[in-house]
């Protein structure tokens, strides 16, 4: 599964279900940044991370060579960087680049 089709499938999952319009507004969200974003085809295989199915997300980061990996799953991302990728949540993402 590619991670596009992985973010649409967990945006359906229960939990989210409880915030009004949750759904349309982050299918909106992506829409808006496939039409922006720059797209990457990993070149190397990586193996670092428990869940295999998330190396993919650390491939995708070092071909592009990513300046953050934004990531709510602190389970398997248990390091702060991958090389000169930043690993953080959301919330510090939002803290790093939007207050000041």
């Amino acid at each position: 599964m590619n991670l596009l089709a992985e973010y649409f499938e967990v945006l359906q999952r229960e939990k989210f279900s409880k915030f009004p319009d949750f759904f349309i507004r982050a299918e909106n969200l992506i829409v808006e940044i496939l039409a922006r974003a720059s797209h990457f085809e990993p070149k190397k295989k990586i193996n670092i991370l428990s869940d295999k199915d998330d190396n993919k997300i650390i491939e995708l980061a070092d071909e592009a060579d990513a300046d953050f990996i934004i990531t709510g799953n602190t389970n398997d991302f248990t390091f702060s960087n991958y090389k000169n990728t930043k690993i953080v949540t959301p919330k510090k993402f939002w803290e790093i680049n939007f207050i000041q």
